[in-house]
């Protein structure tokens, strides 16, 4: 069983999942939590301790296996990878390179050195893909067939197949995960709803005279990261070994509509302009969780969609500001 008395290992603690659930597991009394880096970071030294934070090429098999070795995690989630779907066709050859590498390494490292640890395989709702017309992409379930259409969901949908021969074969206890759009402080500006904030903050301080967007007809289904956090968390706690879970709010939203609301919050009238260059070869039209199984373990978003693109527009604008002083 695992609590907050349990050792815990999280790899890409230093990215923008991985340092919320990092900081949401500490808020709930988790204290033997150790983390992965690929490079120093200050910021897990602080939160963690150094001898808590290890720096380690995740892609080096033996040094996965020793590094597990020396732990001995008792749950492991898994959140370093390649996470970016803008640009995977022009980084195909890496992207699925690197997202194999990574989980595999992980896998034998746990089959050899902690075969009873429990690991949250973290996959993506993008391994769903473009949801065929006789079935519902308002409700996708996660019994829903694959149809991945970039580079970036076949990465990560090779990492679950190969999670799953795993779980099987070696009976390891792994619980799947399919996240989908997830947003929040902290997340990277090439992501879209990130980018909308950091835009709207630069010309709010004149350094850019119109707002760039791609495709603003796509209906997304949108969780805080911070209610993602909550959701890891009880899935290590509470999931069904070898099962599946969609992560999401069950609610779809207009990318139009969460670009009207953040710019409602803008504190000037702002020129939208369409960029081709945003435009993926691939773009799902509606793409909606269902997320009842998750739910079923007691979860339960506590942000709403408003506070969140607050917290995001709110945090850019800092970002802007600490870069003039």
């Amino acid at each position: 069983m695992i609590s907050a008395q349990s050792r815990v290992l999280i790899t890409g603690a230093d990215g923008f999942v991985g340092w919320h659930a990092l900081t949401h597991l500490h808020s709930q009394g988790w204290r033997d939590i150790h983390v992965t880096t690929y490079s120093s970071s200050d910021r897990l030294v602080q939160a963690c301790g150094v001898d808590k934070v290890h720096q380690v090429d995740l892609t080096d098999k033996n040094a996965v296996q020793e590094l597990l070795q020396a732990v001995q995690p008792e749950a492991i989630i898994h959140f370093a990878a390649w996470s970016s779907v803008g640009g995977s066709f022009e980084n195909a050859s890496k992207i699925m390179h690197l997202n194999t590498e990574l989980q595999l390494g992980m896998l034998e490292g746990i089959k050899n050195a902690v075969p009873t640890a429990r690991l949250l395989c973290i996959g993506s709702a993008h391994a769903y893909g473009h949801v065929p017309a006789e079935l519902d992409a308002w409700h996708v379930t996660e019994d829903y067939p694959f149809f991945p259409d970039n580079p970036y969901s076949v990465s990560k949908l090779s990492q679950e197949m190969l999670s799953r021969a795993y779980a099987t074969a070696f009976e390891l206890d792994i619980i799947f995960v399919r996240p989908f759009n997830q947003i929040g402080p902290g997340q990277r500006g090439e992501f879209a709803v990130a980018s909308f904030a950091d835009q709207i903050a630069h010309i709010e301080r004149g350094e850019q005279d119109y707002l760039s967007v791609g495709n603003l007809d796509a209906v997304r289904d949108f969780t805080d990261v911070r209610d993602a956090a909550v959701a890891y968390r009880l899935l290590l706690e509470k999931g069904q070994s070898q099962a599946t879970y969609n992560l999401g709010s069950g609610r779809g939203v207009r990318m139009q509509d969460v670009l009207d609301s953040l710019l409602q919050l803008a504190d000037q009238e702002i020129r939208v302009e369409v960029d081709a260059q945003r435009l993926r070869p691939s773009d799902l039209p509606v793409f909606v969780a269902d997320p009842r199984r998750l739910r079923a373990l007691g979860w339960t978003p506590s942000y709403s969609l408003e506070q969140t693109l607050r917290d995001i527009l709110k945090e850019a604008r800092l970002q802007k500001t600490e870069k003039t002083e």
